[in-house]
């Protein structure tokens, strides 16, 4: 799926220290930033980004209706490395898993649904950037 990117939702908030968008914006934030707007268009809301525990990260935390969803995100800037969603593997779907459940007793949200999606970015210089999402890997 190839999803045509509007940088305006994805400006700069100034009361968040850790959302910056300038020139130094590593290929993992541009890609955590463009997962999110994709997301958005889809009618996702998104609730956390880059969420630490002692245990790891969750790079989005997104409401999708009644369904809350831990979103792995994986940016490549080329295809020498292949596939961006080949890197999930059972064992890191399985501490998302984990991961979602500490974020839900943390934040004290409830939700009786429950589901771990990635999304794939491949960015290549002078092109629209190529996103790949799969729902429901764990």
């Amino acid at each position: 799926m190839t999803y045509t990117h509007d940088p305006s939702p994805l400006r700069p908030d100034p009361q968040d220290p850790h959302d910056s968008l300038g020139p130094t914006l590593t290929l993992a934030a541009r890609g955590e930033a463009l997962a999110a707007g994709y997301l958005e268009t889809l009618g996702f809301t998104i609730l956390a980004r880059n969420w630490h525990s002692r245990y790891g990260e969750l790079d989005l935390v997104a409401r999708e209706e009644d369904t809350v969803v831990a979103v792995e995100v994986k940016t490549r800037g080329g295809v020498g490395f292949g596939d961006p969603l080949s890197a999930i593997t059972a064992r890191k779907a399985a501490r998302l898993r984990r991961l979602l459940f500490e974020w839900l007793r943390a934040q004290r949200v409830r939700s009786e649904h429950l589901r771990i999606d990635a999304v794939g970015i491949v960015l290549l210089p002078g092109r629209e950037p190529q996103i790949d999402h799969l729902r429901g890997i764990s």
